[in-house]
């Protein structure tokens, strides 16, 4: 003996659309998501690679400033020194930093008070102004400053120091 339960025609189509619903709603659901996930095109036009050399912008020689109410607590945006050479009575510092939509501009400071060492020693800060520049390029720049000013009167050496612990000896 067979039961047969009927639904009747009304209930039926309620069902139905109610579980086309759920159905349409769970592939709207996945394809959304699948289209936030999508791999973004590749342009087809090539992002030119900036070497070190291209990137370099020529150096001007500027003056040390000499400011005996220096404050040595604001040095400015962030600024990474690779390296430091002396030739002659220039300094040139081989800097990073990151902008490439504003001019920057770079200081180099000395209070001027010469600790009592043999050879003499001076602290020097270089100020960096990235002028509210927010962008995020790589640069890289040479900066070379005169330091005549910095001579010790009596000595002919005088040791440089600037960032953390490093330092340079200025022969003249």
């Amino acid at each position: 003996m067979k039961i047969c339960f009927l639904i009747p025609k009304k209930l039926y189509l309620n069902k139905l659309i109610i579980m086309n619903n759920k159905l349409l709603g769970i592939v709207l659901i996945a394809c959304t998501l699948l289209m936030a996930c999508h791999k973004k095109e590749i342009s087809k036009k090539a992002t030119p690679i900036i070497t070190a050399e291209q990137n370099t912008k020529k150096a001007i020689v500027k003056d040390v400033i000499i400011d005996k109410e220096l404050d040595i607590v604001n040095t400015g945006s962030p600024i990474s020194i690779d390296s430091a050479q002396i030739h002659g009575n220039e300094i040139s510092f081989f800097v990073n930093y990151s902008g490439g939509c504003k001019e920057h501009t770079f200081e180099l400071y000395s209070n001027g008070n010469y600790s009592k060492s043999l050879p003499p020693q001076l602290s020097v800060f270089l100020k960096h102004n990235n002028n509210e520049d927010n962008c995020r390029e790589l640069i890289s720049r040479e900066l070379i400053f005169n330091i005549i000013k910095l001579k010790y009167q009596g000595k002919n050496t005088v040791v440089l120091k600037f960032g953390d612990k490093k330092q340079i000896k200025y022969t003249y």
